[in-house]
């Protein structure tokens, strides 16, 4: 499927913490991004401005929605439980609970498709969110540089220290971008010869199979979960026809042919709150390794997909940092 429609763009916001902030571990990027749905709530749509005691609530129209961020990004949801989400959040990756001001860190966006028009609501956000503060005790942070990141290693500064000026001859990243990242990752030989994959979960991986959770690492649900995830962004956000039947078959079987043989993960147990309800939701799930064994004419089809999992993460909760993961041989 090489002319896989959708394309996405991954930018690193580098920061310094002006106070110690308290990023709460696995909750770190439920904190993020709540902070970062308040401002942009705020400060780009009249809709998400509570209604007076007593009256209607506001409910926008579709002109309003399809053009408002927050609306289309954030807010709007038509079908709850089905409709993605046009971006997902990185958190920072082995970061303390509890960072001391003075230090520096680095969190990430990657925004998918037609999302990606929308790209500058969420850079001007940023900025706001650090004088307003995260997490427990609100400890507030500057924006110092913002980092377009490719697949292949290469960076393009998209605003520099000191700079004020967004520079907007960065390029967004496409499946053929996918495709090379692939081919670099996979060795060469044998189409028969064995090897072993293996994945680092660094944020809960949440994955539910038969309304049940599920709490290992099983690949054929991974792979299963991930493909339907990837599929799902390029129908909502880049138009694509829905994958043939007999292709979704064909990658099923092939995840069937993949063994589990080790795995180092535990189960952690995260929740959510919101500020806006005053609700708790549960963003559990595992965080750790392991190991899968196929041949390698097996991975050669399976990878390209996998390293979609990469950049678009995995998963429920993924606009809340979870579902990342990291590949190697």
């Amino acid at each position: 499927m090489a002319d896989f429609p959708l394309t996405f763009t991954r930018l690193r916001f580098e920061c310094l913490a002006e106070d110690a902030l308290r990023f709460g571990e696995y909750r770190a990027g439920s904190n993020l991004r709540g902070a970062l749905v308040n401002i942009m709530r705020r400060a780009a749509c009249p809709y998400s401005v509570p209604a007076l005691a007593g009256s209607a609530p506001y409910a926008p129209d579709p002109a309003h929605t399809a053009t408002c961020p927050v609306c289309w990004l954030v807010a709007a949801n038509e079908s709850p439980g089905v409709e993605r989400r046009g971006y997902v959040l990185t958190p920072p990756l082995n970061a303390p609970s509890f960072l001391p001001a003075g230090e520096r860190f680095a969190f990430h966006l990657t925004l998918v498709g037609e999302a990606q028009r929308f790209l500058p609501y969420f850079v001007l956000a940023v900025p706001e969110m650090g004088r307003v503060g995260v997490g427990a005790g609100r400890g507030r942070f500057t924006l110092r540089r913002i980092v377009a990141e490719r697949l292949n290693g290469a960076e393009e500064i998209i605003l520099d220290e000191g700079e004020t000026v967004l520079r907007p001859n960065f390029s967004m990243q496409s499946h053929c971008d996918v495709l090379a990242r692939a081919a670099g990752l996979l060795p060469e030989g044998d189409p028969q010869q064995i090897l072993e994959l293996r994945m680092r979960f660094l944020t809960p991986m949440r994955l539910v199979w038969n309304e049940r959770l599920v709490k290992t690492p099983d690949f054929a649900i991974l792979f299963a979960r991930l493909l339907e995830r990837v599929d799902e962004l390029a129908q909502q956000f880049a138009g694509a026809p829905r994958r043939a039947h007999e292709e979704r078959i064909h990658f099923s079987q092939l995840a069937l042919q993949v063994r589990l043989i080790e795995q180092d993960t535990r189960w952690v147990e995260v929740s959510s709150g919101s500020s806006r309800t005053g609700t708790q939701t549960w963003i559990s799930g595992w965080v750790g390794s392991a190991r899968f064994a196929a041949p390698r004419w097996v991975w050669r089809e399976l990878l390209p997909w996998l390293v979609w999992g990469e950049a678009v993460q995995v998963g429920k909760d993924t606009v809340k940092g979870n579902g990342v993961l990291r590949l190697s041989f």
